[in-house]
């Protein structure tokens, strides 16, 4: 879930994702593979492109529109850009000059580069914004000395400052609205990294020590009308097909059944009254290995 209506570059509208450039809001760029700066003014536009980790940042790919005078638009889709932790981007100006984000951006991010240690601003596509109506509270209970705790992971690329905890009675806690799918994270405890001590799931890292991992999934709704049935199962790959599993509930003529999945593509079967059906109400089927015809849901 992208949430950037207040951030600089970008715009969410339904399920696309619309990348802005206006002139107005810029006034530096530099020339690419220098340190050079130049005001934005004494360049001729001629074309305007997005670069991003979504795209490996190519310079002259994702092609932006003029649509009015100094405003230029691009419009894709957001489940094709692969956001799950987070994208970085930059406007580029005539295959040249990179467009410096302005300080007052909100989603401004600053980077190192460790083999010339140059600083360097982007553009960043928020996945993750703090919300108190948000799908996963973060608690650490104990350490009421501490001055500072942060919680940093997958969800938006180990930042170490960007989400930080408040101290309650006894505890620390802080409420995100995380993305569909599989996270992992750590504290920073007084600059000290640790996994979380009260959450179970863990996974080696590369500095042999472990992260904490938690899976958020989306609710999704099944549906069969009812025509005289006496018992309707599903059955998918998120039950590895048994058949007995999850048994639907007749509600007002639809037999109908709520369950939690992860990001991706399930494939999915109803079983009405032994006899496995695809789902009348949904078009989309695929043939798996054992040339079976299914019903096919996208969750994104």
């Amino acid at each position: 879930m992208i949430m950037g209506q207040d951030d600089y570059g970008y715009r969410i509208d339904g399920e696309d994702i619309v990348f802005k450039f206006d002139v107005r809001d810029y006034s530096m760029v530099t020339i690419n593979d220098t340190q050079v700066k130049l005001d934005l003014s004494d360049i001729n536009i001629k074309k305007v492109a997005v670069a991003g980790t979504f795209n490996k940042w190519a310079k002259n790919d994702w092609k932006l529109k003029n649509i009015k005078n100094g405003v230029y638009e691009l419009r894709k889709k957001i489940k094709y850009l692969n956001t799950d932790s987070g994208a970085s981007f930059k406007f580029v100006i005539n295959d040249k000059f990179w467009v410096e984000p302005p300080a007052i951006a909100p989603n401004r991010e600053q980077l190192t580069l460790d083999d010339i240690f140059v600083s360097v601003y982007n553009l960043k596509l928020n996945e993750v914004k703090e919300s108190e109506d948000g799908n996963h509270t973060f608690y650490l209970h104990g350490y009421s000395n501490a001055q500072r705790v942060v919680v940093t992971g997958t969800f938006n690329n180990w930042d170490e400052n960007e989400f930080e905890l408040e101290c309650k009675d006894g505890y620390w806690e802080l409420t995100l609205d995380l993305p569909i799918g599989t996270h992992e994270y750590r504290y920073i405890v007084d600059g000290q990294w640790m996994r979380d001590p009260h959450n179970p799931k863990k996974k080696h890292n590369e500095y042999n020590e472990f992260n904490s991992v938690i899976t958020k999934r989306k609710l999704q709704k099944f549906r069969l009308k009812n025509v005289d049935f006496k018992n309707v199962y599903l059955a998918g790959d998120f039950t590895d097909w048994q058949n007995n599993k999850l048994q639907m509930n007749l509600i007002n003529g639809f037999w109908e059944i709520e369950i939690p999945l992860t990001r991706g593509v399930h494939h999915y079967k109803f079983i009405v009254d032994d006899i496995w059906i695809v789902d009348p109400m949904n078009n989309s089927v695929q043939y798996d290995k054992h040339d079976h015809v299914n019903s096919v849901i996208l969750i994104k």
